[in-house]
């Protein structure tokens, strides 16, 4: 992608747009000094950044790590994390969020990542990005750059992704929850309290995680990470160690304690339909009187978005849901 035709870029000051240039060469220029082994990108629909977070809490127990920040657009993120590097840091994670077609490319033209992390593939942005397959083709381009000594990490639960697996050259590690069909699996999942608890495994290796975060989909995250420490050759005492470290991102199915015993799970900062529906799966978890959903619409999902927001219906109907309370626009839809 020609970076002067991104839609974000349009919106840049004129007089802001030569110092930005300068950086994104900078950056690009910064991390060939570096060998690819040393970058990890992650890419998917959903849980980019609650895996970016474990990613980076698991490879600090062995390696000095930078990952890129949180709320700030990857176009600017990511040469922005380029431009921390310095000798001593060994591991940089790259959150590699496509919205627009092209924009991988233009990513892969500032660095390109020895190791890849898919998340899952699923509708969002399909507004610009179209429907599923032309959404997995962006992403997927994050994988198929990958040299032969490399690690391409994939949610082999996801049929989505596991197509991609055809087009890989580098060395595979599946994670999921079907250990016979899976490198890395996850066993014996429950909620407990305000935490989420489950058996790792890999190999006859087996140890017990306890998540300071609420929902059976952080586990995908958790196995991901886990993968690439096993990548990154650590044990599985280190990789729990760094797991049990990571709390809740803001708004991202955050819970909150509020008056009189209730409970409210924060999942604001934005969403698609797989977000959405991972947090209805908690809520109806939950031991509770009566559950309340509060959703505003769904955005930039294009020609699909009365579809998928009556998806969304369709299942607070079959949960029972006490109570929902709808925004504006296509939330109506609902």
């Amino acid at each position: 992608m020609n970076i002067k035709k991104h839609p974000v870029w349009k919106n840049i000051s004129p007089l802001k747009k030569p110092a930005h240039l300068a950086r994104f060469f900078l950056a690009k220029n910064l991390a060939r000094i570096y060998p690819r082994e040393n970058f990890i990108g992650i890419t998917g629909s959903v849980g980019k950044t609650t895996t970016k977070e474990m990613c980076l809490a698991v490879l600090s127990e062995k390696y000095k790590t930078i990952a890129s920040r949180e709320n700030i657009d990857p176009i600017f993120n990511i040469p922005a994390t380029l431009l921390r590097l310095r000798l001593n840091i060994k591991k940089v994670i790259l959150e590699m969020g496509v919205e627009y077609p092209g924009e991988m490319d233009f990513y892969l033209s500032l660095v390109q990542p020895a190791t890849a992390i898919i998340t899952r593939l699923s509708f969002a942005h399909s507004q610009f990005l179209g429907n599923l397959e032309e959404i997995s083709e962006e992403k997927g381009k994050l994988i198929r750059q990958l040299p032969m000594d490399g690690f391409a990490i994939l949610n082999w639960d996801d049929l989505n992704v596991r197509k991609l697996a055809k087009d890989i050259k580098a060395q595979i590690l599946s994670y999921g929850f079907n250990e016979k069909e899976c490198d890395i699996w996850a066993g014996n999942v429950r909620l407990n309290g305000q935490e989420t608890k489950f058996e790792l495994n890999y190999g006859v290796e087996r140890v017990e995680v306890s998540l300071n975060l609420l929902g059976r989909h952080f586990v995908y995250a958790a196995l991901s990470a886990a993968a690439l420490g096993i990548s990154c050759k650590l044990n599985l005492v280190n990789i729990k160690r760094g797991l049990e470290k990571v709390f809740s991102a803001p708004h991202r199915l955050q819970l909150l304690e509020g008056l009189d015993r209730w409970l409210v799970l924060d999942d604001s900062y934005n969403s698609s339909p797989a977000a959405v529906e991972e947090a209805l799966n908690v809520l109806n978890e939950l031991s509770a009187r009566r559950r309340i959903v509060v959703l505003g619409e769904m955005r930039e999902l294009g020609i699909y978005s009365e579809q998928l927001h009556r998806q969304i219906a369709q299942k607070i109907y079959k949960d029972r849901i006490d109570l929902v309370l709808l925004g504006g626009g296509e939330a109506s839809f609902i």
